[in-house]
């Protein structure tokens, strides 16, 4: 019967036991993953706060470069300031100096304004004395012009009496051209007398206009020796007709010459190919149908040491 009784007692406290150690241990594991729970929070606060930590370690080295940055600038700054100062310094004192000068110049401008106004009561003085002077020397010109034609005309109707004249004292076939010249130049363009140094020989004259030749004619100019032989070879041979009769002329230098302009100068220029001999020469002017004059020249012999 006791055992029977304690039984139940037993099995109450057992029972009792596992209750009260199943609630210890539902309160231990609950304890236990709210610590957990709450451990791996604060680690994660940790990690937070750590990375948190990190950055503002970075911010901070980031604001030591940008202080840093700051303070150069600055520097650069406070030394631009002063340059700055000078500058307007500088701009302060060319500023003075441009007004002292625009104040000379001001002065110098109206001294301009009463010379300007004095010279132009002077220009017009001028203008209207240069308008009289003008119309003085139209009136002078008008009547130089006058008087040279009159001259001319005075002296073209001398002229055609003296050729009258002259036609009645000589045939025409015995006119000429007049005023020749041979002119002998060296290599060097120096005027020469020895036939071993000419280079170039210039032939001139003039052709009176009582002549009477008309139109564009061709002109030839004949060089020959004493014997009527070529000075030089020639560039051809042509025949001239004349009163009384046709000579066949070496020809050494041609040209066409207008005569409308009567009276003028012809001037010949030729260079030799070959060597000239000393001795008296003749240039002969002709055209095809008339015998405009003739000269003469000597060219000499060279000594040895010349």
């Amino acid at each position: 019967m006791e055992t029977t009784e304690r039984n139940p007692t037993t099995l109450a406290w057992v029972l009792a036991v596992l209750i009260g150690v199943g609630l210890a241990g539902g309160l231990y594991w609950n304890n236990n993953r709210t610590l957990t729970h709450r451990y791996d929070q604060a680690e994660q606060r940790a990690d937070s706060l750590l990375s948190v930590k990190f950055q503002l370690e970075g911010d901070n080295r980031d604001l030591k470069k940008q202080l840093e940055t700051a303070a150069d600038d600055k520097d650069y700054l406070n030394k631009r300031i002063d340059n700055l100062h000078g500058q307007l310094t500088q701009r302060d004192q060319v500023v003075n100096t441009l007004r002292q000068t625009s104040t000379g110049q001001s002065r110098t401008i109206r001294n301009l304004n009463q010379n300007v106004s004095r010279l132009s009561i002077v220009r017009d003085s001028l203008e209207n004395q240069m308008v009289a002077m003008h119309d003085k020397i139209n009136w002078q010109s008008q009547s130089n012009a006058s008087l040279l034609k009159q001259q001319n005309e005075q002296q073209q109707e001398q002229q055609n009496r003296m050729d009258a004249r002259l036609l009645t004292m000589v045939p025409r076939s015995a006119i000429t051209g007049d005023a020749f010249r041979v002119d002998v130049s060296k290599s060097n363009k120096k005027v020469t007398a020895k036939a071993k140094k000419a280079n170039t020989l210039t032939i001139s004259l003039n052709i009176p206009s009582v002549l009477k030749l008309e139109g564009i004619q061709e002109v030839y100019l004949s060089l020959t020796d004493e014997q009527q032989k070529p000075m030089i070879p020639a560039l051809h041979t042509t025949t001239v007709t004349l009163p009384d009769v046709n000579e066949v002329i070496p020809v050494h230098a041609t040209q066409a010459v207008n005569f409308a302009r009567n009276p003028q100068r012809i001037f010949f220029s030729l260079s030799p190919e070959t060597a000239i001999k000393p001795g008296i020469y003749r240039a002969a002017v002709f055209t095809k149908d008339a015998y405009l004059g003739s000269v003469e020249f000597r060219l000499r012999d060279s000594f040895w040491f010349f």
